[in-house]
């Protein structure tokens, strides 16, 4: 641990100024949102059993996204909040994603539907990529007013 800490000062002092706060959260300050994998994903869309938001950028979302997924752009969606927060249920399950791997943004998202009273919310970790390379469907196109 001694070593590891040793080679990888400069990542030890990022995480001791807190910049990887947002990317982790603690299940019980969040109950509620949990993290899910591919086929669990791919289960809830099939059945129709949660409203999928897409926590991309607007221009990634119009290449490609999981068919009926809402467009929640991270910079836009602090904009229009009240228009984004409407168009999703309150019961049942919401599932956020974003490109998989590194991106961050729908945990952000995702917290920040937990703090605005939604209770059933899901991060996809996988993301785009992942339901892409498993080559499920997919659908084209901008965002729904």
């Amino acid at each position: 641990a001694v070593v590891g800490a040793a080679v990888n000062v400069p990542l030890v002092k990022r995480f001791a100024r807190g910049e990887f706060r947002e990317t982790f959260f603690v299940q019980a300050d969040y109950p509620g949102l949990r993290m899910i994998t591919l086929q669990e994903t791919e289960d809830l869309w099939r059945t129709g059993g949660a409203a999928f938001v897409d926590a991309r950028a607007a221009g990634l979302y119009a290449q490609g996204h999981v068919p009926g997924a809402l467009s929640a752009p991270p910079a836009e969606t602090e904009v229009e909040l009240p228009t984004f927060f409407e168009r999703l249920p309150y019961e049942g399950s919401i599932v956020i994603y974003c490109e998989g791997g590194d991106c961050h943004s729908s945990l952000a998202l995702a917290k920040s539907l937990h703090e605005r009273g939604f209770r059933d919310i899901r991060v996809f970790s996988g993301g785009w990529e992942e339901w892409r390379a498993a080559g499920l469907p997919e659908e084209t196109g901008h965002a729904q007013e």
